[in-house]
């Protein structure tokens, strides 16, 4: 028995969802249109109000409306809208509030507003913050942010035995790869890589693209950026990408203004436009399953696709060619809502059982090569990617002048695909200052320890041994926004009707 609502909550770059455990089993929760799934989509329609899913993608009205927010989690990215200011948090927030409104509806109100809630596997320290910010603008108390990957797991991990698998998560807007262990204890993840800004959403407009010039070859004079035209464009690369999951061959109505034409479109010409984006996806398979087999992981028992675009059969059979096995779908547009509301109902009623993960990125320091004249910068890696979580790694560094009072600690993590100590190919995720510190002589000692909880979040400390001063670095997450702000927007959603 738990007190107030537990939920599962899939926070997609295109579609939403929400789920909660109901006498032992899993119940996705419909919405108020009667549908599994809502669109991550926000229309501003006024001051005070906000529109969220399919009537929001539906308008037509673009200047208002955002989508694929989740690409912009973490970054300093502003909108205005109706004179408010909105950030990539507050958004998400209005869509998990329109998911919470619609869990409420089916189970009643009761309380605390309980969640785990997922993000991609490869998302950094500055998206789960963000992800988890968004989650207190919307009210929930979040009990754990959980990988994509994981979480299809535990929904697999019912009916599966223990063994090894790769889960191959193609969503609509991000892709994650992750090899990971099934045991009788849990969830295990060996090695974790992916790419957040490559997912379905690419394969549509490249779509919609040919489409449109398709179009224009028959009317030259029609006007591409209208707004009904766009809007059907939209629709129409959508039903049709899903339509070719399943035949091979599809005649397509175009209409704009007063002119009108129609096309022939077959799956083998949809596939040539994405063949490049799944080569990038089987590029990082390889890498992490090179990760993998360097943790003495080599063997793999099973393939299992999750996300949307997987219902692609160009992705089954690339995958099929590339790895030598058939890939197993499990349940690609639910399997991760539904693992994040088991997690959710063991975490809320202690029966939570291991779910190990790893550092998707390597973090480290900012530090001065004190042998080089021009005392370069650059970046020594304390926390390394695939590392087990939780982590924690502690270093030594010296003071480069005499009579230093305080040393600036500028935590970065690693932006590219693969480590580099190089400043350029690095984020900085954490500034902080180590202050009210005695005159030390040059080359003093200062101990840094960072330390990386299971949900992926950084904390440092930072400790002078010889006089004992010590501090919790008191640092800001760079990208995500700050108190006052959040305050603001806080207020601002707050005052916000949202309705579907």
């Amino acid at each position: 028995m738990t007190d107030g609502l537990v939920l599962g909550i899939d926070l997609g770059t295109t579609y939403s969802a929400v789920a909660s455990i109901v006498d032992g089993e899993v119940e996705v929760v419909r919405n108020r249109l009667g549908e599994l799934t809502t669109p991550s989509v926000v229309h501003f329609a006024s001051a005070d109000t906000a529109v969220v899913g399919a009537a929001a993608r539906e308008n037509l009205d673009p200047e208002n409306t955002v989508e694929l927010i989740k690409r912009r989690m973490g970054t300093e990215f502003e909108l205005l809208f109706h004179g408010a200011r909105h950030t990539p948090e507050s958004v998400s927030a209005l869509i998990l509030r329109s998911l919470v409104d619609d869990a409420v509806a089916r189970f009643g109100p009761h309380g605390t507003v309980r969640a785990v809630i997922t993000v991609p596997a490869y998302f950094g320290i500055r998206e789960r913050e963000a992800t988890l910010q968004a989650a207190r603008l919307a009210g929930i108390d979040v009990l754990e942010v959980l990988s994509e990957p994981v979480a299809a797991a535990l929904h697999y991990s019912a009916q599966a035995a223990p063994g090894s698998a790769l889960v191959y998560d193609l969503g609509g807007g991000t892709f994650d790869t992750t090899v990971l262990r099934v045991a009788d204890d849990g969830v295990h993840v060996v090695a974790t890589d992916g790419d957040s800004r490559l997912g379905g959403a690419d394969w549509n407009e490249r779509i919609a693209e040919h489409l449109a010039a398709e179009f224009a070859r028959e009317h030259p004079d029609a006007d591409p950026d209208d707004e009904e035209f766009r809007q059907q464009l939209q629709d129409v690369t959508e039903h049709l990408k899903r339509q070719l999951s399943t035949v091979t061959s599809r005649r397509v109505k175009l209409r704009c203004g007063g002119d009108a034409a129609s096309f022939q479109i077959d799956r083998a010409t949809l596939e040539g436009f994405g063949a490049d984006l799944v080569q990038r996806t089987l590029l990082i398979v390889d890498r992490v399953l090179a990760a993998a087999a360097a943790k003495g992981v080599s063997r793999i028992d099973d393939v299992l696709l999750v996300g949307g675009a997987t219902k692609a059969p160009m992705i089954r059979a690339a995958l099929q060619a590339h790895l030598g096995r058939a890939p197993k779908i499990v349940d690609p547009d639910l399997a991760v809502v539904s693992g994040a509301a088991v997690r959710a109902h063991r975490l809320a009623t202690a029966q939570a059982g291991a779910s190990a993960v790893v550092v998707p990125r390597s973090f480290g320091v900012l530090v001065e090569d004190s042998h080089d004249e021009a005392l370069r910068s650059f970046v020594e890696h304390l926390v390394h990617r695939n590392d087990p979580l939780p982590a924690t790694a502690t270093a030594r560094f010296a003071t480069i002048v005499n009579r230093q009072r305080s040393v600036r600690i500028q935590v970065f993590e690693q932006a590219g695909d693969v480590p580099s100590a190089e400043v350029e190919h690095n984020r900085r995720v954490l500034d902080g200052e180590f202050g009210g510190l005695p005159p030390l002589p040059a080359g003093s000692v200062i101990e840094l320890t960072l330390r990386v909880s299971a949900d992926g979040l950084l904390a440092v400390t930072a400790r002078e041994p010889l006089g004992g001063a010590a501090l919790e670095l008191e640092a800001y997450v760079d990208g995500v926004v700050d108190g006052a702000a959040t305050e603001r927007l806080a207020e601002t959603i707050a005052g916000l009707t949202v309705r579907c």
